[in-house]
């Protein structure tokens, strides 16, 4: 059957995100291969997406068309014979590929007025004109509703949960490579840069890791450069922790992730990965993200500060320790796992 090409994100989370509409459009065209464009980092992970067949990598570059790097890419898709594309991010310059590869159907909105570029659209994309493109409440409705061309109401359940499947031999080849100890428990950290709005503060992250390992459980750290900082500080104060950040391969990543017995981390790439890879997830986030961005997957905890959090706070600060704590005991609770801080 003619293949189908899904342009989607190049970050992470938003990529992992995507495959909520990855899997409708999968459920609409039940013989037909779905292939997915984004960015170089994130491609690796379309070999763990259900309903995938392989990905594109195509980097983005800040304020810049990169219509050379489009261009390629279309010679490329070009003998794939895809004969639909969806184009779930509606950027003009999304669009140029699957156009320059003489895919015959490009379905999304066309908010950038990329008429032509975009030749068929859900049924309310006039309505999302009027109102000057903007985005639903939550970013994986406004992607569903691309996947299925706005035709049918959203189920009361919602649309499917992302899921990330990593194969048993690829995870056993990472528990042998990096000698994983299999009897303890493991609580895995997520930082984001310590420089970034959405980081939680450090001492924390120690106060937390510290009474869990002093309970049986394993530390471990999980991130790639940007997280290095924030890895070495916790691990000045807990030597016993593992630092994964040092370990660049996304794929040996989402082994991590997926080993761990429990995942505290801020919003990022990384959180939305270990939700979708069924791992009870405490995710921070700052005031009034959680709903719109946060994972839809079941057996997660989304923090946010409280309601009466004074507005100057900002960022994570607001969420406090005991309001971590409180989450893990939750998920520990309901997973039925060994106790911890």
């Amino acid at each position: 059957m003619d293949p189908i090409l899904v342009v989607s994100f190049p970050a992470v989370g938003d990529f992992v995100r995507s495959h909520s509409a990855i899997q409708l459009i999968a459920q609409r065209c039940p013989n037909r291969p779905i292939d997915v464009v984004t960015s170089s980092v994130a491609a690796p992970l379309a070999s763990l997406m259900p309903g995938v067949r392989k990905g594109w990598g195509l980097d983005k570059r800040p304020r810049r068309l990169g219509f050379m790097d489009r261009y390629r890419l279309a010679q490329q898709l070009r003998p794939e014979n895809y004969r639909t594309a969806y184009l779930l991010t509606s950027a003009t310059k999304a669009a140029l590929a699957p156009w320059m590869a003489g895919i015959p159907e490009r379905i999304g909105y066309p908010r950038e007025f990329q008429f032509g570029l975009v030749n068929r659209f859900p049924a309310d994309w006039l309505r999302q004109m009027l109102t000057l493109g903007r985005q639903h409440l939550r970013f994986y409705e406004e992607i569903c509703e691309i996947a299925t061309l706005a035709s049918e109401p959203a189920p009361l359940e919602g649309w499917p949960a992302p899921q990330l499947v990593i194969p048993p031999g690829q995870m056993a080849d990472w528990r042998q490579r990096n000698n994983v100890d299999v009897s303890k428990p493991v609580l895995t950290f997520y930082t984001s840069g310590l420089d970034d709005r959405r980081t939680w503060p450090i001492e924390r992250f120690i106060s937390i890791g510290r009474d869990y390992s002093l309970r049986g459980w394993s530390i471990w750290i999980a991130g790639a450069s940007r997280e290095h900082s924030a890895a070495a500080a916790i691990k000045a104060a807990l030597p016993q922790a593992f630092d994964f950040t040092i370990k660049s391969r996304i794929t040996d990543a989402m082994c991590q992730i997926a080993a761990s017995t429990l995942f505290l981390g801020v919003d990022g790439g990384l959180a939305h990965a270990a939700a979708a890879l069924n791992v009870p997830s405490a995710i921070i986030f700052r005031p009034n993200w959680a709903f719109k961005d946060g994972p839809i997957n079941r057996g997660v905890q989304l923090l946010e500060a409280p309601i009466a959090t004074p507005s100057a706070i900002h960022g994570t600060r607001g969420v406090s320790e005991e309001q971590a704590r409180d989450a893990l005991t939750r998920l520990i609770a309901e997973k039925g796992l060994p106790p911890g801080g």
